[in-house]
Order: C-alpha cells, then structure tokens, then sequence
C-alpha cells in the first residue's frame, strides 16, 4: 500500500535533479571549486617551502662542539658530534613550525617585542602593518629570545594536548622503585663549624691552629663570622652543598667521627672546622605516602614522550639541505 504523498515526496526529489545538473555545468561553479583547490595547493605548497631545513656547516659545528667541550669539561666524540648537529636541526625545525601555526602573531610578549624592533627601526602603520614589515625584513630569524620563545609556546601547546591513561598501580609502583630519591628519605646530618674566612694559606693555617685548641682543651677559638651561622640541624648533604658549595659534605662526612672537631675542609668562601653532632640515617616513604608525587612524575614522563614523539614525527615532514660534510 502507498502512503499518500510518498511519491510527492519523491517526485519532488527528482524534479531537483535537472536544477542540481545545471549548477554543476555552470562556468561559475566550476570556477569556485578551481579556486577552492588552487587555495588548497597553494597553500600545501608554502608549506612545502617552509619545511626546509638548512644543516649547519662544519665550522658552525665545530664551534658547538668546542663550546659544549669547554662547558662540560669531557673529551668531543662523532656521537657528540651528531647530537650537536641534530640539536641545531631540531631548533630550527621547531622555530619553523612555531611560524607556520602562527604562534609569533598570537603571543603578548613577541607581538611587544616586534613593535619594539618596528619603533627602532622607524616602521610606518598600524600595529599589523609594523609587525608585517619587521617579519619581512626576518627579523625574527636573528631574534635568539623569539626564537626560544617560540619554541618554548609550541612545546606547551603540544604537552597541553597529549592526553595519556591515567596511571595504574603497577605504573606507580615501577616509578616507586626506580626512584630512590622519592621512595626514601636521605640521610641527615647536624653539626657546628667555625669559618676562617679567605682560600689562603694564612687562613688555613690560623683553621689548623684552632682545630688543636677546640680538640684538646675545648676553648673557645676565634674565628670569623659566617652568615649562615654555626649551628645547623638535620640538613641533607644536598641542603649542605647549597649553602657551602658543591662537594663540601661529600668530602667531609666520611672521614669525620662524632663529637669530634675535623677539618680544615674548604667551602666556595673560605676554610671551616666542622664537628658532627648527629646522624640520621635515611628512611624508606611509605608508597601511599608519595603516590601524589608518583602521579605528578607520570604525567610528565607522558609529557616529556608526547613531546618527543611529535619532534619525531615533524622530522619526517622536513626536507633537509646539506652543502658540505659535517
């Protein structure tokens, strides 16, 4: 049984063909989807030429590589080498990608920085127009602040999106054992020290006189005022090292004995006589107790490798140019 008005429907349906027909034969709709994928392709291909990296020469890399020796104090191997050049390769990519999204248009502190260089520069406009005349002129490549900006922006964008699973117990766990510095509480230590100001041999000298005096009769022996104080209590060696300097209490605590004056140990300001008052050895957290701290540390390990797996897979989308052997 037909319902009424069913084939109403229907022929009303077909008799929309013939107009249908018609609009797709017209000259101007053929002329709208021509230019729909002329602006696809065109913009694909700006893209295209965006995504092109340059590779820094050999002598760019060879100044990387005596800079990172000097600063780190180790010997420059080709895997050094390699990462350097692949470092140099990321931070261009990463600065290209920033430009392409736009992120240089959308952020406060670039767009002030911009008009700043236009206002040096003695650029005429608006706003806009100073901003597009500045970033015609590539300004923005010599900009070592934009550029780190820039990549800084667009690693918060990409760390902002990657949204993992929530973390299991196992997951915590794993975290819980292989991090002794969340899992247990350090040793800490208290104990009194006297300050012989200055890295001289006067000064170490007048530590070492003291040093027999506090030792043997137990009286007072002058020393000079230092900041920080002379009583410290229940401090990590990490806690020690900030205030001292690097090294300090590594280098002290095994050889000392408690109750006993030892030195003279060397700080970054001078000479010291320490005597150890107390040891408190370092104790295991319970896992409940940490499991806040276990999450936050999971969600930055899925951070940290969302962030590289979107540098890996920008790679690909990068045609590289080299002009001499590195």
């Amino acid at each position: 049984m037909v319902r009424p008005g069913s084939c109403t429907g229907g022929w009303e349906s077909f008799r929309a063909w013939p107009t249908l027909i018609r609009l797709l034969r017209a000259k101007l709709f053929h002329f709208m989807v021509f230019g729909i994928v002329l602006y696809g392709v065109d913009g694909y291909y700006s893209r295209y030429q965006q995504r092109e990296l340059v590779c820094p020469s050999k002598i760019e890399i060879d100044s990387m590589a005596a800079k990172w020796a000097q600063q780190n104090r180790q010997p420059m191997t080709d895997k050094l080498r390699q990462a350097l050049r692949q470092s140099a390769m990321d931070e261009q990519m990463l600065f290209r990608e920033a430009l392409i999204k736009g992120l240089h248009k959308r952020d406060d502190v670039i767009v002030q920085r911009l008009l700043r260089d236009a206002e040096f520069l003695g650029v005429e406009g608006d706003r806009a127009d100073q901003i597009e005349t500045v970033l015609a002129i590539g300004l923005l490549d010599s900009d070592e602040v934009i550029r780190r900006r820039l990549i800084q922006l667009l690693e918060h964008r990409v760390i902002a999106d990657t949204h993992g699973q929530a973390p299991n117990d196992q997951d915590l766990r794993r975290l819980y054992d292989e991090n002794p510095a969340i899992s247990e509480a350090p040793p800490r230590y208290s104990f009194q020290q006297r300050f012989y100001s200055g890295d001289t041999t006067a000064a170490k000298m007048r530590a070492t006189q003291a040093l027999s005096i506090l030792n043997g009769e137990e009286l007072p022996a002058s020393a000079d005022v230092f900041l920080s104080g002379e009583l410290f209590n229940q401090l990590t060696a990490r806690e020690i090292n900030r205030i001292f300097g690097a090294g300090f209490w590594s280098d002290t605590s095994p050889t000392m004995s408690l109750g006993q004056w030892f030195g003279p140990v060397k700080s970054v300001y001078g000479w010291h006589l320490v005597k150890w008052q107390g040891y408190f050895p370092r104790v295991a957290k319970d896992f409940a107790a940490v499991r806040p701290e276990l999450s936050l540390m999971w969600r930055r390990e899925q951070q940290r490798g969302g962030w590289q797996a979107y540098v890996t897979e920008l790679r690909g989308q990068y045609r590289v140019l080299c002009n001499d052997e590195v």
